[in-house]
């Protein structure tokens, strides 16, 4: 359609408008009901990039959680390698985890699908320190033995981003999983497994942790760079 053509579709409707003496919430409502009738959707837009810390940030806040105890530093490094939503996290237990395959099992992601994701060999040392031989109940307990949260893990990530000195974006366990997925992005993995790993029901919810990598964009760049340097 023309731009001359959506001018007199305006004048014909603002007309007829006049005519019926309209009000601002009846023309809110008929263009509602148009819509409707029209099957009329919005538009999709493209997503642009996440909010994550550098490599520099994870290693400050990781570091930091270790000091500020061994269980909050295998709390946050979990949390962070397994690139789970809290409310999986919080709901992880001792039976979740497969030490001999390197693999965690996550159970209650959204629509309570289960999903498998694999975990380094580090990782599973410690949380095997961690349980001792401990084979069942939460992974992580409170002082009284309960489980952890949904709003207390967040109030733990807060503090030790704050101890961090991280200022450059608010941290939340949801910016770990952003950081984790950008990470295996940049490190080469693709984006059908990236998506398995992160539970994504649909491979464009992946693609932004791509766009964040940024690996094309960085590496024609870099050829810009260095052919310059060579010439």
């Amino acid at each position: 359609m023309e731009k001359a053509d959506f001018k007199r579709m305006v004048n014909l409707i603002a007309k007829n408008f006049a005519k019926q003496q309209v009000t601002y919430s009846q023309s809110q409502y008929i263009f509602k009901e148009v819509r409707k009738k029209l099957e009329l959707k919005p538009e999709k837009r493209g997503k642009g990039t996440v909010k994550r810390m550098s490599r520099k940030e994870y290693q400050n806040f990781i570091s930091t959680a270790y000091d500020k105890s061994p269980k909050v530093g295998v709390m946050m490094q979990t949390l962070f390698e397994t690139a789970a939503r809290v409310d999986e996290f919080t709901s992880l237990n001792a039976n979740d985890i497969y030490f001999e395959e390197r693999r965690m099992v996550i159970k209650s992601g959204k629509g309570s699908k289960r999903r498998e994701v694999p975990i380094e060999e580090n990782l599973v040392r410690l949380l095997s320190a961690h349980l001792k031989d401990r084979k069942s109940g939460p992974i992580f307990r409170t002082q009284r033995n309960d489980r952890f949260t949904n709003r207390r893990v967040q109030q733990i990530v807060k503090e030790v981003a704050t101890k961090a000195k991280i200022e450059s974006i608010d941290v939340t366990p949801h910016t770990l999983r952003h950081t984790r997925a950008t990470f295996l992005a940049e490190d080469g993995m693709a984006k059908d497994y990236l998506q398995v790993f992160l539970g994504h029901d649909q491979s464009g919810t992946t693609e932004i942790y791509t766009k964040t990598a940024a690996l094309d964009t960085d590496q024609a760049f870099r050829k810009i760079v260095n052919d310059k340097l060579v010439n």
